[in-house]
């Protein structure tokens, strides 16, 4: 059987990457927009021709749900535009012969300019990009946090939290520590407006609810009430972002 390199789902390609494992068992993910199958070395004939067949057959139904019209996910290459709600991002990329260290700076407020060692294999060449671009954004986009957390809290709670930040998480959007310290999920940036206030607006609830109880989400009600509507957003869409 031969494996598709792309899956359509709707008007949209998605790559599909297929990985031999030395697990016993197979799975599958969808990361950086793409379909990953992990196949157990184990797994073969029929019955990996199957397993394929079904992994696909979920991501194809797990991306049928996707808003891919709510939100531009960033390219971090040479000539690529970062999207976030505030301004968008340009990127140059060149390499410095003899050069030991990457750097990158942001000049005109919006042009992220990065300059790379000499000698990177691509694939280092692309988490450096990645790695340093990210890094200048969050740093650029901070003072946009507190300005958004602010207003929130001004609005709804009038809470006082310590400190906050982006962080560049993967596992979740957002937390509130004991010691009221707030971090939002950088991949947030890249979700609509709304998206990314309702994290905010949750995470600032926890500075009254530090639980899930009905006290907790009555708050959120209050300040949001159409705020299911963002949790499903987030589970259809978020595992895209960023």
């Amino acid at each position: 059987m031969n494996y598709p390199e792309k899956l359509r789902v709707g008007g949209t390609f998605y790559g599909v990457v297929y990985q031999p494992v030395l697990r016993t068992t197979s799975s599958v993910r969808i990361k950086g927009g793409k379909v990953v199958l992990k196949l157990s070395r184990f797994a073969y004939g029929a019955g990996r021709d199957e397993i394929v067949r079904k992994f696909l057959k979920w991501a194809e139904k797990r991306l049928s749900k996707v808003a891919s019209n709510d939100f531009i996910n960033p390219v971090y290459e040479d000539g690529g535009r970062i999207v976030t709600h505030n301004k968008i991002y340009d990127l140059s990329v060149d390499v410095e012969q003899g050069r030991n260290i990457s750097k990158a700076r942001l000049k005109n407020g919006n042009l992220i300019r990065i300059t790379l060692a000499s000698g990177l294999s691509l694939s280092v060449a692309k988490k450096t990009i990645q790695n340093l671009s990210e890094k200048l954004i969050i740093k650029d986009q901070t003072p946009y946090l507190l300005e958004v957390l602010n207003e929130l809290n001004q609005l709804y709670f009038q809470e006082n939290f310590i400190n906050c930040r982006f962080k560049r998480t993967r596992s979740r959007f957002g937390s509130c520590s004991t010691k009221r310290n707030i971090n939002i999920s950088f991949r947030l940036l890249f979700a609509p407006r709304e998206i990314f206030r309702y994290v905010c607006v949750h995470e600032l609830a926890h500075l009254k609810e530090f639980n899930h109880s009905k006290g907790f989400w009555y708050l959120i009600e209050s300040a949001m009430p159409h705020y299911k509507n963002c949790e499903k957003w987030l589970k259809d869409n978020g595992f895209l972002l960023g």
